[in-house]
C-alpha cells in the first residue's frame, strides 16, 4: 500500500544530491530516501570519452574489471549504502 507523501524530517527533500554516489549515500541518514537513481558502470569491458557541457571538455573512463566477482566487488558498498539509506522496503 502506498504512503501517503510527507516532508522529511531527517533532510531537506527539495534538494537534488549530486556528486559521487557512494560519498553521498555515506552522508544521508538510516532509512531517509525512498528513492535513489544511481548510474554505475555495467562492466561493458570498453572504455569511454564523451565531451561535456557547453565547453565540450573530454572526459574518459574504464568500465573493465579483472572479473565479475570483482566489478561484483566494486558495486557492493555503493548497494550497501543504498540498501541502509532507503525506507521503501522497511
Amino acid at each position: 500500500m502506498p504512503r501517503a507523501s510527507r516532508p522529511s524530517s531527517l533532510l531537506d527533500t527539495r534538494v537534488i544530491y549530486c556528486g559521487d554516489c557512494l560519498e553521498q549515500l555515506r552522508s544521508l541518514p538510516h532509512g531517509c530516501v525512498d528513492l535513489i537513481y544511481i548510474d554505475p558502470p555495467f562492466n561493458s569491458n570498453r572504455n569511454y570519452e564523451v565531451f561535456w557541457g557547453e565547453t565540450k571538455e573530454a572526459r574518459a573512463f574504464e568500465d573493465r574489471h579483472a572479473n565479475t566477482p570483482a566489478y561484483i566487488d566494486y558495486v557492493r558498498p555503493t548497494n550497501d549504502e543504498g540498501s541502509r539509506s532507503t525506507s521503501a522496503l522497511r
